[in-house]
């Protein structure tokens, strides 16, 4: 929740100085921070649309150890990626673009040759 309203917060602050800017050249904190708020409303969502596909190619024992591997990496995430209340959007959009390949890797692997087990339990 906390999160939710921080990044909304940055969005909303940001948002008079979108339309003159360019997240390819951020020109100040600002931008930094507005553009790193939009990279991690992306990657949640896509992140959100991996596990989906990641989960659909497995059995529901299958399911249980992704879904508690998932359930971990978002506590390491947490931890790592935020302090008092406020979140490194750098550091957590790393995370999750990691964790995304992650979960692509498992996807394929188990449609095109079948799940390793080590795999589906990975969190980094």
């Amino acid at each position: 929740m906390i999160k939710s309203l921080l990044v909304g917060t940055l969005l909303a602050m940001a948002s008079a100085s979108a339309s003159a800017m360019s997240c390819d050249n951020p020109r100040n904190a600002y931008d930094r921070t507005y553009c790193a708020s939009l990279k991690m409303v992306q990657s949640d969502q896509e992140i959100n649309e991996q596990y989906k596909k990641t989960m659909s190619a497995l059995n529901p024992e299958q399911k249980k150890k992704v879904k508690a591997a998932q359930i971990q990496w978002i506590k390491i995430r947490d931890n790592a990626c935020s302090n008092d209340g406020l979140l490194y959007l750098g550091c957590a959009n790393e995370k999750t673009e990691a964790r995304i390949v992650i979960l692509k890797a498992v996807e394929r692997e188990c449609r095109a040759a079948g799940c390793d087990d080590a795999k589906l339990s990975q969190v980094e």
